[in-house]
């Protein structure tokens, strides 16, 4: 498979710094077909049938074409240090096949380590049929958005709307787009979502503190926790 290198422009990276999160329209347009048959074979030899709800661990590196499309360096690691702006390091993902709604939420509450999840959505999203949703902004660390989870967690009782209703952009999005964000950001898939088919790859930046490090390694025993911190971790230097 013959793959161009993956990047972003400048534009695209001061749209990511400053909101949290970018799509790219059409980025993986010529594997969309190849990535969803590797997806779905992935799934049904791990869990028989298409049922809602399955879900594989690190999906990319069950699939000789998904470890071409997400892992090769020119590929998701070169866009993630465009983005992040640093080196990276792969930190996992999965692929799932979604049986519901996903709340009002953000991926721990990491104080010194940066994520970044890239998604490739293999059915076309709306608004009421499962679109991320992003509070923009809320990606930054130190702010009053730090103070925001009960609201978030409760926004019919402590907003007095419901959580579709909460304002934030939805990124719509067609199977031939990525769509990178912060999970620092408070997140959501409303609607309509059942059968709801996502493979995400997610990178960390090399950490550059005790405590970042920390942080990685805590996220990466928690994605793999039969491994010992002196196993299969990468390097963190």
């Amino acid at each position: 498979m013959s793959l161009a290198p993956l990047s972003a422009t400048a534009a695209e990276v001061t749209h990511f710094r400053t909101f949290g999160f970018v799509r790219l329209r059409g980025a993986h347009d010529d594997v969309a077909p190849a990535v969803a048959e590797a997806f779905e074979d992935v799934l049904g030899r791990s869990s028989p049938g298409r049922q809602a709800g399955a879900g594989v661990s690190r999906i990319a590196e069950h699939s000789d074409v998904l470890r071409a499309v997400l892992l090769a360096d020119h590929r998701c690691p070169r866009l993630a240090r465009r983005l992040l702006g640093t080196d990276v390091v792969y930190a996992g993902g999965d692929g799932v096949r979604h049986d519901g709604a996903v709340e009002w939420h953000r991926d721990g509450d990491h104080r010194a380590l940066r994520l970044l999840k890239i998604v490739q959505y293999l059915d076309p999203l709306h608004s009421r049929t499962g679109a991320l949703r992003i509070i923009p902004g809320t990606h930054r660390r130190g702010g009053s958005w730090d103070t925001f989870t009960a609201e978030l967690d409760d926004p019919l009782r402590r907003l007095g709307m419901e959580p579709i209703d909460v304002p934030a952009f939805t990124v719509e999005s067609s199977p031939g787009d990525l769509v990178a964000f912060d999970p620092h950001s408070y997140h959501a898939s409303l609607g309509d979502c059942y059968g709801r088919r996502q493979i995400t790859t997610t990178y960390a930046s090399v950490p550059e503190s005790d405590e970042a490090r920390r942080e990685l390694s805590d996220y990466l025993l928690a994605d793999r926790p039969t491994l010992r911190e002196s196993d299969d971790l990468p390097a963190l230097t």
